[in-house]
């Protein structure tokens, strides 16, 4: 916001001695208040108010205002070298131009009844009115090579881009009515020049930094990176040093600068992520409240692609992210809504194509079957589905790897009894190869007990076995074929023995397998052969009625 000069001080004519003291005391009075708005002019040979004043000033009228200004008691003989001090606002200046160099998402510019999409290479006036919208950002950059980012839901106008005439140093004022600006402001190395950002709260004023400034429409949160920014109301005023933040509402003076939260530590974060959306834990940041997590497609940051705040300690990324290499930033949030220090890193993202959906076996289910059936969704236009098996969630003990053109796998061979983990990646014609699924747990139970030589009385047979682990029940076979295709006797027990009628005599075969809780029967044991003695006298006595009959 500039000064408004133009009435602050009456011309000097008619003054006695007491009159001109008092003016000059009232006139360095409001220099002392006006540092930062004053041009700074250095009095060259044959230099007066009137000349200046046509120069440089917006009307001849403004002379005796420099006179009574600086105190000059005669106009006509001003020595060479003498600093004169003049308000901007009375300068001189010719309109300038910004240019929207980056623009992601949906952005509007506005000016007066006409609407259009910004574009990258749009140039913008004083009274341009700019929207971004959700997921949307931009990035203008100023003559002097200042940059202001935009993020999205931000509604800004700018009320002030010019040159002065008489150095050509550039001044910027920016109305920011919602939203965010961060700005690198480039150092101010000509009389004159200044960057400000209006908000309904406070107004920040700065000659060269690094900033960032923020309001809800009402209240206003400002952090400073690098340099040195003033933020002030009609309340009060405050300096924010590098490092440092402060809020402000319009009728609170802005608070004292409080220190900013470090940057998080971002080491422990994966170079190439392999699934969007994601959440990813960091450690916490003493005093934090939240964190934000930024992510864009270049170093330079111009644009926003994903912007994403978490109450807890971790780096979030939207699900839209197109697969590339994109740079990260992430800070930390104090309970006052204060954002700190930056941690930046580069990312991968490697995506696509998302792998198949794993069906079977079920995510922390059980495969009890001899040889091992796999399973996962097809894809339509999949080239080669890439499957793994191994006993370690990070697959550093891989067991098996198979290239396959169908969504599907049979094991050759039975696994041993223990945790296993699988998972499936796919390769289409139109994205290649993509990352595999989340691991997918499953387990194998224990195989049954092997029976020990049974007892065979009169009219019963007694099986008995070790006890399995964890155990609750039993299923026992008796098959009179080694295959058990159609088992004659399938019992159930709770204890490691059973008791059944004695089968007919000849070779016959069992098997058991055992029942942990919560758990389907697991796989059967090895089976073992049995002879059962034929009973001859059971088959005399069945034939003793015959005989006495003849």
């Amino acid at each position: 916001m500039q000064a408004n000069r133009d009435n602050a001080l009456p011309p000097a004519h008619g003054r006695g001695p007491f009159a001109a003291t008092l003016l000059g005391l009232v006139a360095a009075a409001c220099a002392q208040g006006a540092l930062a708005q004053d041009f700074i002019y250095v009095v060259r040979p044959g230099d007066n108010p009137w000349n200046i004043t046509e120069r440089y000033l917006k009307s001849i009228d403004y002379w005796p205002r420099i006179q009574d200004y600086n105190r000059i008691l005669e106009p006509t003989a001003i020595q060479p070298g003498t600093l004169l001090r003049i308000p901007v606002g009375w300068m001189r200046a010719r309109q300038d131009t910004a240019r929207v160099i980056d623009v992601h998402g949906s952005v509007e510019h506005r000016r007066g009844s006409t609407v259009e999409p910004v574009v990258a290479g749009m140039e913008l006036t004083a009274g341009a009115t700019i929207h971004s919208g959700d997921d949307s950002s931009l990035t203008i950059e100023f003559a002097d090579g200042s940059r202001s980012r935009v993020g999205n839901n931000a509604e800004l106008r700018v009320g002030q881009v010019q040159r002065l005439n008489a150095s050509g140093a550039q001044q910027v004022g920016i109305e920011l009515k919602r939203g965010q600006i961060e700005s690198v402001v480039t150092p101010a190395r000509k009389a004159g020049g200044r960057y400000t950002i209006e908000t309904p709260a406070a107004v920040a004023a700065v000659r060269g930094t690094d900033f960032r400034v923020r309001t809800d429409g009402t209240a206003m949160l400002a952090e400073t990176l690098e340099g040195e920014i003033a933020l002030r109301n009609r309340r009060g005023e405050t300096r924010l040093r590098a490092g440092t933040g402060t809020q402000a509402t319009p009728s609170t003076a802005p608070a004292p600068a409080q220190r900013l939260l470090s940057a998080p530590a971002l080491d422990a974060l994966p170079e190439r992520i392999e699934r969007v959306p994601f959440s990813i834990d960091i450690a916490d940041v003493p005093g934090a409240t939240g964190y934000r997590t930024q992510i864009a497609p270049s170093a330079a940051f111009t644009v926003v692609a994903s912007d994403r705040v978490s109450a807890a300690p971790a780096v979030r990324g939207e699900a839209h992210l197109p697969d590339g290499e994109y740079m990260m930033r992430v800070r930390a949030i104090d309970a006052r809504g204060l954002e700190g220090i930056d941690a930046e890193r580069s990312i991968i993202i490697d995506a696509r194509p998302e792998p198949p959906f794993p069906s079977q076996p079920a995510p922390d289910g059980f495969a009890t079957e001899e040889r091992i059936g796999f399973t996962w969704g097809g894809i339509a236009d999949a080239l080669q589905y890439h499957f793994e098996l191994a006993g370690d969630p990070g697959f550093e003990h891989l067991l098996q790897r198979e290239d396959l053109v169908e969504p599907h796998f049979v094991l050759a061979h039975a696994l041993e009894a223990g945790d296993y983990f699988w998972r499936v990646a796919v390769t289409t014609a139109s994205e290649g190869r993509g990352p595999f699924s989340d691991p997918q747990r499953f387990r194998r139970p224990q195989p049954g007990p092997t029976p020990e030589a049974p007892e065979i009385d009169g009219e019963h047979l007694q099986l008995r076995w070790r006890a399995s682990d964890g155990a609750e029940r039993y299923e026992v076979q008796v098959s009179s074929d080694a295959s058990f295709s159609a088992p004659e006797y399938t019992l159930e027990t709770e204890r490691a023995e059973l008791v059944m009628p004695r089968p007919p005599g000849g070779t016959w075969h069992v098997r058991i397998r055992s029942q942990e809780a919560a758990a389907p029967m697991g796989p059967w044991g090895t089976p073992q052969q049995l002879e059962v003695p034929h009973n001859h006298w059971r088959a005399l006595l069945i034939l003793l009625p015959l005989l006495l009959a003849l």
